[in-house]
């Protein structure tokens, strides 16, 4: 889930601090929010897009009509290879997505790849392991809390509900130089917003996996918790909390990874029909 009023998406566009002339890249843009707070830093900059959904593609692209600049998406698994040229990116941004990846120190060799000398990695992620939700009892909102936090659902290849806090550590530990790491704490003392639409997440994800068999809540427990949630509301006494981290690198400025070349546009051979331009293409 990323809203796109969330505070989050704006911080990630000001810790980027993209220019007119700047080519900034989303690594699994989902729908688009982040992109769409990086238009509004910076609406000439050139925009780019990579998720595996061609749904939440075209979502993005609809977010970003009215976007100045260039704007490309691209269906792609981050698993793999970026189909972008060495050298050929300012910024490389990615929210809420390193946890579903097996092998999370590949895709930051990737990063440091595209990168131009001095360009700038945004990773942030919600740490799922510090979930604070009043309303029920304290084993079983632990038991719940943490059910969500391991859960590998349908369409992740992987998860790590601690993966927000283990960032600024991923990037020390690359070829990149690490510039800081902050925190950012969503809360609200109502059952409605992000907060609803999160616990809703929680509730849909454990009911799966007990269904699945991979649960470790049955399904019972589940709305139990989710009952004692709804009762916390219903008397005022509801509070929700989730820490996300966000961690920022560079490409030092005077390090060159061997054999790097950057085509023209920016897009490897063989990828360039797969890139889909938006208004102002041609800018």
């Amino acid at each position: 889930m990323s809203d796109s009023a969330e505070a989050i998406h704006n911080r990630l566009a000001e810790l980027a601090a993209p220019t007119a002339s700047s080519r900034v890249i989303d690594l699994g843009c989902g729908a688009g929010p982040t992109l769409l707070a990086l238009s509004r830093v910076a609406p000439e900059a050139t925009l780019i897009g990579i998720d595996r959904s061609a749904e939440f593609l075209r979502q993005a692209q609809q977010e970003l009509h009215g976007h100045l600049g260039s704007v490309m998406a691209l269906a792609a698994d981050l698993r793999t290879p970026l189909p972008c040229g060495d050298e050929s990116a300012d910024a490389v941004l990615s929210y809420n997505t390193v946890e579903c990846l097996p092998d999370p120190e590949h895709l930051l060799v990737e990063i440091a790849r595209v990168l131009r000398p001095g360009g700038r990695v945004v990773l942030a992620h919600v740490d799922f392991d510090s979930l604070v939700i009043a309303g029920a009892d304290a084993d079983l909102d632990r038991r719940v809390c943490h059910a969500f936090a391991d859960d590998v659902q349908g369409w992740m290849d992987h998860a790590d509900g601690r993966i927000g806090r283990k960032l600024g550590l991923l990037l020390a530990r690359s070829a990149l130089r690490l510039v800081s790491v902050e925190p950012l704490l969503t809360w609200s003392t109502e059952l409605s917003g992000h907060a609803e639409a999160r616990i809703g997440e929680i509730r849909k994800a454990l009911l799966s996996a007990d269904k699945h068999g991979r649960g470790t809540v049955t399904a019972a427990e589940v709305e139990k918790w989710y009952a004692a949630v709804q009762e916390a509301d219903r008397l005022g006494g509801f509070f929700f909390s989730e820490l996300a981290f966000i961690a920022v690198a560079e490409r030092p400025s005077d390090g060159c990874l061997a054999g790097a070349t950057a085509p023209p546009n920016g897009v490897l051979p063989g990828h360039e029909d797969r890139w889909a331009s938006g208004r102002s293409a041609a800018a």
